[in-house]
């Protein structure tokens, strides 16, 4: 195994890595007090105890030590006084026990106060499976953390195996169905991706490297896959550009030795550098990180109802800071060369993402065939999983397309423009979408990708249940299945066989352009609405070119450009703004529309530099 020394000469990493570390703890100090734990700012209330901010502040403040070496213990008692049942999230805060219980030891604590770290860590009891896979990882990653002797090569091999279940062909963690395959395809969101990495990491540093080795190469070079190679590493699914996933990453990238002088050359060092000053400009007043990159121009814009400033914080803080000292030691062992990991993977494999460009110019990530949403909601729609669209455009660094996100059916009702690239269509008072794909093709050259993708609209809303049993059954799986039903519905989400789409998206690697080509063919008997021609999600960057052409039955009919209906949209990344035309009645026949997007080619003289 090859080993490296730390070099003491501090580079420009190290130097955002201490900032963005006490930063974070001097939050977490403000913002703790004794008989309380941590409090969340955002909510104006202690950080709720249900989930895992108490024992991360624990984490990250003992690691820090400081002036106040005992300061951790305020969050943890807080954490402790709840009764068993109130806690919840029992894999992350075992986790994290685990951590503090391990780095108590090491820093020479009584053998009385580590055996009672970890008595409360036994007290999170674990389950044999989750609803997100990333969940079972974790506690199947704290059976490894506890084993030793024969106990800990099963932990290993039980924990590989279900990497090998949930890693695709390209290298994409699955987080959602347990079993997947054809046709229940996986969803792959990039948080829980990265999540997934962190896992495989940890699985190392507790030995058998040379076992997780190949899957740690695997996913990382996923991640950069997904990187745009400025600051931004992924935006599709779940927690679009959350700090959650950015703690997972930044937290892998360390163990694997990122931060060391000769790294920052590498694809690796790189994206850590990226998303380290990407970091700096999330800052809040309070010192805590925006929880995505839009959240400090508009706080909670792009938060899911599960977020909360202080946890994600809270972990950010406990995996950065725990890593950034385990990875600091003067001699460790390297997994291996980051330089290996340079390339992406050479194509999608018909589940995940595209890449195209390169980030000097136009890069673009774009969801091929969709994707199933991990939710199947009776009043709010899921389009973070949709195919067909450009989760995350920039040029020369600056988003132009933000990621897709979710909405309340009434919402998207009232204001179509939400949906932004996904075609909408009202079909006898019911909402359906063009998110799933059974084909897709692509037409590439220096100039420019074409992605081609024939599919018809699903359901973006679970039926209400009619009837006594079909009620009772719904009760039943809410209150003792914990949804499972209702998860697998998202599943079985049925086309509507009368509309079929073809849908062409031709994105511009020399310039920043996109075009969207729709053809509809409708053979059923009553007219459906489509309620967002030409649909899209641009940032307020300044437009050269916005176009729409509709044409019907052989008539074209231009719509000019001050028909545009917009709104602010709700997205992770800042500035993100929803289009579209006024809807349109399709009756049975053809029709098609095309759409075109143009930025300056020197944006950046008028918008100034990318952050």
């Amino acid at each position: 195994m090859e080993s490296f020394t730390i070099n003491a000469t501090s580079t420009q990493t190290t130097i955002a890595l201490d900032k963005c570390i006490n930063s974070l703890t001097a939050a977490l100090r403000a913002n703790t007090q004794p008989g309380v734990g941590l409090y969340d700012p955002a909510d104006e209330a202690p950080t709720p105890g249900d989930h895992y901010g108490q024992t991360a502040a624990a984490l990250a403040l003992a690691t820090q030590g400081g002036s106040d070496a005992e300061f951790w213990h305020h969050p943890l008692e807080a954490w402790e006084a709840l009764p068993a049942h109130q806690t919840g999230h029992a894999p992350f805060n075992r986790f994290l026990l685990n951590l503090l219980a391990e780095h108590l030891e090491q820093s020479g604590a009584s053998a009385s106060e580590v055996s009672h770290i970890r008595r409360l860590a036994r007290r999170c009891k674990l389950s044999r499976g989750y609803p997100s896979n990333n969940w079972s990882l974790l506690a199947r990653l704290c059976e490894l953390q506890e084993a030793s002797g024969n106990a800990r090569i099963r932990a290993h091999a039980r924990l590989r195996g279900l990497f090998d279940r949930w890693i695709t062909p390209s290298g994409a963690f699955v987080d959602y169905p347990a079993r997947p395959g054809i046709p229940a395809r996986g969803a792959t969101p990039a948080a829980y991706h990265h999540k997934a990495l962190f896992v495989a990491v940890m699985a190392a540093e507790y030995g058998n490297q040379d076992v997780w080795k190949p899957i740690i190469k695997r996913l990382l070079t996923w991640s950069l896959y997904v990187w745009d190679g400025h600051g931004h590493v992924g935006g599709l699914g779940r927690s679009s550009h959350a700090l959650f996933g950015d703690a997972c990453l930044v937290a892998s990238l360390l163990l694997l030795g990122a931060a060391e002088d000769w790294h920052p050359k590498t694809a690796p060092g790189r994206m850590l550098e990226g998303v380290l000053e990407r970091w700096a400009h999330q800052v809040r007043p309070d010192g805590f990180l925006g929880l995505n990159p839009a959240d400090t121009a508009k706080p909670r814009t792009g938060w899911d109802d599960y977020m909360h400033l202080s946890v994600y914080n809270a972990w950010t803080a406990a995996l950065v800071a725990w890593s950034r000292g385990k990875a600091g030691r003067t001699e460790r062992d390297r997994i291996f060369p980051l330089e290996e990991c340079e390339s992406a993977p050479p194509a999608c494999d018909g589940l995940e993402i595209l890449r195209v460009g390169d980030p000097s110019g136009t890069l673009a990530l774009v969801s091929a065939r969709g994707q199933p949403p991990q939710g199947f909601s009776r009043d709010t729609v899921e389009l973070r999983y949709a195919g067909g669209i450009p989760l995350h455009v920039t040029w020369q660094g600056k988003v132009l397309c933000p990621a897709p996100v979710r909405i309340p059916a009434k919402t998207l009702l009232e204001t179509p423009a939400l949906a932004g690239w996904t075609p909408i269509f009202l079909i006898d008072g019911q909402l359906f979408g063009l998110t799933d794909f059974e084909r897709c093709e692509t037409d590439a050259s220096k100039e420019y990708l074409q992605i081609t993708l024939w599919g018809r609209p699903r359901p973006l809303l679970r039926p209400v249940e009619k009837g006594l049993p079909k009620r009772a059954l719904a009760a039943l799986d809410w209150r003792l299945l914990g949804g499972a039903l209702g998860r697998r519905a998202a599943l079985q989400r049925h086309a509507f066989p009368p509309l079929a789409a073809t849908l062409s998206l031709t994105i511009s690697l020399r310039r920043p352009r996109l075009s969207q080509r729709l053809e509809l063919e409708y053979d059923g008997q009553h007219p459906l609405t489509y309620l967002n021609p030409g649909g899209h999600t641009v940032t307020d960057l300044p437009m050269a070119e916005r176009s729409f052409q509709w044409e019907t039955k052989g008539t074209s009919n231009g719509h000019p450009s001050n028909e545009w209906l917009e709104r602010a949209l709700p997205s992770a990344i800042a500035g993100g703004r929803g289009g579209c035309q006024s809807p349109e009645r399709i009756a049975k026949g053809s029709c098609r529309s095309e759409l075109i997007l143009e930025w300056p080619a020197r944006v950046f003289d008028i918008a100034g530099s990318p952050c």
